[in-house]
C-alpha cells in the first residue's frame, strides 16, 4: 500500500497543495487498486486532479485542459489518476515516415499537401466497410453503433450492437466477462485455431487487456485507450483535409481521441483505385500499426482489430 508520507512527498513534488488526510487516504486506496478495479472508485478532490495526473501518469503534463475524464467517472473533482486520459496529439517535429507516400494507393500525379505532409502520429490508407460487405443491415433501433471484431481477414462472432452511451472492448486481463464491465468480451469469442497465424492472435489478444472505451458524447464519439499498448484508428472523420490519403492515427496508452463528430459528419467520398469509402466506419487495431511505417499495409494484416459501424442519421 502506498504510504501516505511518501504519497504526499511525490504530490508535492509534482505541485500539490497541502489537502486533508482523508482526501490522501482516499487516493491511495485508488492507487492501490490500480486502473482495473480502482478505476471504479471516485477521490473528490479536485486540488489533487492534476498533481495527481503527474505524479502517477502523465509526468510532462502541464493543464487540466491536456486531459479528459472517462466515461465512468460521475465527479467532475475526482483525482484519481485511472480515471483521466490524455488527449491525443500528434508528434512534434514530424518523424520522416510523415512524408511517405502510398504510391500504389493513389495515382502518380496526385503528390500530398504541405498540409498533409506536417500531419504525424498517423499514416494514410483508404478505409472502406468489411463488416457490413454482404450482410443485411436490419433496423438499428436504439442502437447508436455496433461493432465487428477481426482477427487478419477474419471476423470472429456477430456484430455486437451498443446502445449504452459507453462501451467497452477489453480482452486477457481486461476483467472477467460478465464481472459488470458492459461491452465486448473478446475472452467470450472463440477463434478459429486452425486459422492462418494463429499465435501471433493469441499473443496480440493477451495484450489488449482494459481495452478500449468508445463513448457517446455532447461533442461526438470519443475513443480512450485503457490498455498497456498502443491502438491505431482510422476515421474519416478525423482528417478532412487530407481526406484524400486517410490518416492512422496512433493512440498512446492512457490517451484518447474524438474519432466522429456527428454535428460535422464527413462528407461522402471516393477515392482512386479504392472507390466509395464509408464516412461512418472507424477501425481500430490492438498493438500493431499499419500502413508505409508499418510490413503491414492494410487493416486486415493486423492480429486483432474492431471495426465500429456508426448508426445512419435519423
Amino acid at each position: 500500500m502506498f504510504r501516505r508520507r511518501a504519497l504526499r512527498r511525490r504530490l508535492a513534488a509534482a505541485g500539490a497543495p497541502s489537502v486533508p488526510e482523508e482526501q490522501v487516504r482516499g487516493l491511495a486506496r485508488a492507487l492501490d487498486a490500480g486502473p482495473g478495479a480502482g478505476a471504479t472508485a471516485c477521490v473528490a478532490a479536485a486540488a489533487l486532479r492534476l498533481p495527481a495526473a503527474r505524479a502517477f501518469r502523465f509526468p510532462d503534463v502541464r493543464d487540466l485542459a491536456e486531459l479528459r475524464r472517462l466515461p465512468l467517472c460521475p465527479d467532475p473533482r475526482c483525482c484519481n489518476p485511472y480515471h483521466l486520459s490524455r488527449l491525443c496529439e500528434p508528434e512534434t517535429p514530424p518523424p520522416p515516415y510523415s512524408r511517405l507516400a502510398m504510391d500504389d494507393m493513389k495515382p502518380k500525379e496526385h503528390g500530398e499537401s504541405t498540409e498533409d505532409a506536417r500531419r504525424t502520429d498517423h499514416e494514410r490508407l483508404p478505409v472502406g466497410s468489411l463488416a457490413t460487405d454482404g450482410e443485411e443491415r436490419p433496423s438499428w433501433e436504439a442502437e447508436w453503433c455496433r461493432l465487428a471484431y477481426w482477427e487478419l481477414t477474419q471476423r470472429v462472432g456477430r456484430q455486437f450492437g451498443v446502445r449504452v452511451r459507453a462501451v467497452d472492448v477489453f480482452g486477457g486481463g481486461g476483467g472477467a466477462c460478465g464481472s459488470g464491465r458492459h461491452g465486448l468480451c473478446l475472452d467470450a469469442l472463440e477463434s478459429r485455431p486452425d486459422a492462418p497465424q494463429a499465435d501471433q492472435v493469441r499473443k496480440t489478444r493477451a495484450k489488449i487487456g482494459l481495452g478500449v472505451t468508445l463513448s457517446l458524447e455532447s461533442d461526438g464519439v470519443w475513443l480512450y485507450n485503457r490498455s498497456q499498448e498502443p491502438v491505431f484508428v482510422s476515421s474519416p472523420a478525423l482528417d478532412a483535409a487530407a481526406a484524400r490519403a486517410l490518416l492512422v492515427w496512433r493512440v498512446a496508452p492512457g490517451h484518447c481521441l474524438c474519432v466522429f463528430d456527428p454535428a460535422a459528419p464527413p462528407p461522402p467520398l471516393t477515392l482512386p483505385h479504392v472507390g466509395p469509402v464509408d464516412p461512418r466506419s472507424v477501425r481500430i487495431s490492438f498493438a500493431k500499426g499499419w500502413g508505409p511505417k508499418y510490413s503491414r499495409r492494410d487493416v486486415t494484416a493486423c492480429p486483432c482489430w474492431l471495426e465500429v459501424l456508426l448508426a445512419p442519421p435519423s
